[in-house]
């Protein structure tokens, strides 16, 4: 039986460019630290302290510890001063990060039906980012003020797609990874989470010879939320 739904976030239910958010916040959060280091230099070492996070697994160490450690060990800064420079950053300047974004179709509609049907709902996005960061993007797609039962954000041991992170999201939501439905647009991204025995429901563009599974719109999804509590990947 269904008891929780997972949403990610970027293309899923949020219209906004994943990457080139990224891109942009690199960028901003780079010239931020120009008084502690060269942001060039800062630049360099987030990316290859994400690319640490996200390649490779770090049982027993969260997404926030690798990417900060990564960080500070190529720069003359300690790991606490750059922390407390992109936290005044997140504070303040996020809004002006790539603006725009706004909820794709159905978006709303889906998350009513989920919770018509009283499941746990996670925003199960990529987990390297603070979750100011997180809620800015949830603020762009009006799910800011939505009661989530779990943002994954940096305080997460695992990354996509290793299955471990939908195990990680189950267990935090308390929840049976099988008894979880993964919404998702991107197929090597969210539908790992069929590994691990959840059912996905895809919403990204149809590509040939990718298996997607079960698929369509979130207006699909809200409709099919409505009849039934009885997802899988047989439907």
């Amino acid at each position: 039986m269904l008891k929780a739904i997972l949403f990610d976030l970027d293309q899923t239910l949020l219209d906004l460019d994943g990457d080139a958010f990224l891109d942009a916040y690199v960028e901003a959060l780079a010239d931020h630290m120009a008084p502690l280091v060269s942001p060039e230099a800062f630049r360099k070492a987030l990316w290859s302290a994400a690319t640490a996070a996200l390649a490779v697994e770090h049982p027993g160490r969260t997404n926030h510890a690798v990417i900060w450690e990564t960080i500070a060990a190529q720069l003359p800064v300690s790991a606490e001063s750059l922390e407390q420079q992109a936290t005044a950053f997140n504070a303040t300047h996020l809004a002006h990060v790539y603006p725009g974004g706004g909820p794709k179709p159905g978006a709303h509609a889906v998350i009513h039906a989920a919770r018509q049907r009283h499941l746990a709902m996670a925003v199960a996005t990529t987990p390297i980012y603070d979750v100011t960061v997180i809620r800015e993007r949830l603020r762009r797609a009006g799910l800011d003020t939505v009661s989530w039962d779990l943002i994954a954000s940096d305080t997460f041991y695992t990354t996509k797609p290793h299955p471990t992170y939908f195990v990680e999201v189950a267990t935090r939501l308390g929840v049976a990874p099988r008894e979880c439905l993964m919404v998702g647009d991107d197929f090597f991204a969210d539908l790992p989470a069929r590994q691990v025995g959840m059912a996905t429901f895809y919403v990204g563009p149809l590509q040939r010879d990718l298996p997607v599974g079960p698929h369509g719109t979130l207006i699909d999804l809200a409709t099919q939320l409505a009849v039934t509590n009885d997802l899988d990947d047989e439907q």
